[in-house]
């Protein structure tokens, strides 16, 4: 290699090599930074001082922050007449107390950050960040202390506001931001420290507006049934269940989906409506699902009309009959093919996942009725054109009528055979809906009967009931509600049989309903109404062919009693 060449190559790679060095950037991939930032207290003005007089608090940090909506998230307490200003400066965050506020003599000051405090890349808010002084020779060292859980699930429920208010009025959420207030962490336990000793009126919210007030209406609520007593003697633990308030029924939007079908939407079950009307010839029938009232109607004349809503007026558009009718057949509502883009059903039968000739296979306990979904509310039965086959035999003892509570269904209830398969069929005419169209289609089902061995029965002993309490029991399996017992108790003690259940892992849900209108019903902040409460249980698994006994107790959640057993 020539001499001159090797040189210039030697000095070379030395200079590349640095360059390289020089021109490296942040380091990509790793794991993503979770750690909050830390004060350092070395730099940082003293915390939990006494016979503090400073209007300039600093905090410094490990590392660089940046601050968000502080207006809502920094709180003083005992409230300030004017707000702290708060300034950035790198790793600093410096609180300036207003002048011309007198801090009061004797008293423990608490400034809560909230989430105002971040990192600056990853945004992890700094961890309870607090600073607390006194003014006076100590600082209040009482607590309060609790968990929040969901009121219909009694699951803990994660950043959660607990605020604690001097002013006792029913009004103060709404209008006021709180004395003292703390956060839930993900297990909803809550801790308030150095409270002075008083009566505060406690609530907690789901702050998703993060401005530490209620809403009213959207953000949930808890609360206990007393003013809260903190001395030196007490130290208060509570328990409150989030709701979300129930507020007085009222019609929040109407939609007219199609002729023949209103939409109307509550703010609350609308369970007795009154519905009136001004037009000629129009028959109708309502349809309730939760919060909705569907309004299924006809007249031989369409016309625009209103309908009246206990106090509103829903102005009904004039839709053509005939263009409803030429799209519309009667049909299951599985079959139905729905535009997603519109939300709408179109009328028209589904393509059957399986090929043209695919018979949908329900698979049916012995002891339960069967269940036709239609698209429509269906009014008359032929059943001289339904025909029922076991084993190639007709099978004539079978009773089909539409559910008074839900139109569109029909329910099917046989003498069902354990282990067999049921194959319908419903000939075109079979079924006439609200409208007067009778099915064109020829419609079949199977239903596979669960047999014997298949199955098993739970006898389920409640304790601790209160006499001439009403009381729904569910029985779950997963989150579906495989049924229910609705029952007023006349002892402390009753026993339920369920039988031909299949095998599974159920919990037990026993609702204590206080208005006897055989569901759960949620709270009442303005009428100091809790929430109805929820007692669960999960079970042993129940297997196939066995006899589960089990134990539940009224007042206890998801425990285990001796006695649970099987055979």
């Amino acid at each position: 290699m020539n001499q001159r060449f090797q040189l210039l190559l030697t000095g070379l790679v030395p200079a590349l090599l640095l360059c390289a060095c020089a021109r490296q950037g942040a380091p990509t991939g790793g794991s993503k930074d979770t750690t909050p930032p830390k004060v350092d207290t070395i730099l940082s003005t003293r915390n939990f001082s006494t016979r503090f007089s400073q209007r300039r608090i600093e905090l410094v940090f490990d590392e660089w922050i940046t601050l968000s909506d502080v207006g809502a998230q920094v709180v003083v307490s005992p409230t300030l007449a004017k707000r702290p200003e708060l300034k950035l400066k790198g790793k600093k965050v410096i609180v300036e107390l207003p002048e011309e506020d007198t801090l009061r003599p004797n008293t423990t000051y608490t400034i809560n950050f909230g989430t105002a405090v971040k990192d600056l890349h990853e945004g992890n808010p700094a961890d309870n960040l607090r600073f607390v002084f006194s003014t006076g020779d100590y600082l209040d060292s009482l607590t309060v202390r609790g968990s929040v859980v969901d009121a219909f699930t009694n699951e803990p429920v994660d950043k959660v506001s607990v605020m604690l208010y001097e002013n006792l009025a029913d009004s103060v959420p709404r209008k006021e931001r709180p004395y003292y207030f703390g956060r839930t962490g993900k297990t909803g336990q809550f801790l308030i420290e150095n409270v002075r000793p008083g009566s505060f009126k406690v609530v907690a919210i789901e702050d998703v507006s993060g401005d530490l007030k209620w809403d009213g209406q959207n953000e949930r609520i808890a609360f206990p049934d007393a003013v809260l007593s903190v001395n030196d003697t007490t130290k208060p633990s509570l328990t409150l269940k989030l709701f979300k308030n129930q507020s007085k029924r009222r019609l929040i939007d109407s939609k007219t989906i199609r002729f023949g079908l209103e939409k109307l939407i509550f703010t609350a079950p609308p369970d007795s409506v009154s519905l009136l009307n001004n037009a000629t010839g129009l028959h109708f029938l309502a349809e309730k699902i939760q919060d909705t009232l569907l309004v299924w109607y006809d007249m031989t004349e369409p016309a625009g009309w209103q309908l009246y809503v206990d106090s509103d007026t829903v102005q009904v558009k004039n839709l053509p009959r005939e263009d409803f009718l030429k799209n519309h057949k009667l049909i299951f509502a599985d079959e139905v093919r729905v535009n997603a883009s519109a939300g709408k059903f179109s009328g028209k039968p589904a393509a059957p996942p399986g090929g043209a000739n695919t018979v949908k296979n329900i698979s049916l306990s012995p002891a339960k009725l069967a269940i036709l979904p239609c698209n429509t509310p269906v009014v008359a039965i032929d059943t001289s054109k339904w025909l029922f086959l076991l084993d190639s035999n007709r099978v004539e003892n079978f009773t089909a009528r539409p559910d008074s509570a839900a139109p569109r269904n029909l329910q099917l209830s046989l003498a069902w055979k354990p282990g067999k398969a049921y194959k319908l069929t419903l000939l075109p005419g079979a079924m006439t809906d609200f409208y007067g169209v009778a099915n064109t289609d020829t419609l079949q089902r199977i239903f596979n009967i669960l047999g014997e061995k298949q199955l098993g029965s739970l006898t389920l002993s409640i304790e601790n009931l209160v006499p001439r309490m009403h009381y729904v029991l569910q029985l779950l399996n997963g989150q579906n509600v495989e049924t229910e017992r609705v029952f007023e108790a006349e002892l402390t003690d009753k026993k339920l049989i369920f039988n031909s259940l299949q095998a599974a892992t159920y919990t037990t849900r026993l609702i204590e309903d206080r208005n006897a209108n055989g569901r759960w019903d949620s709270g009442d902040y303005f009428a100091h109404l809790q929430p109805e409460q929820i007692f669960s249980k999960k079970l042993d698994p129940l297997r196939a062919n066995w006899e589960l006994e089990a134990t539940m107790r009224a007042g206890v959640n998801d425990s285990k009693w001796e006695g649970d057993k099987k055979k």
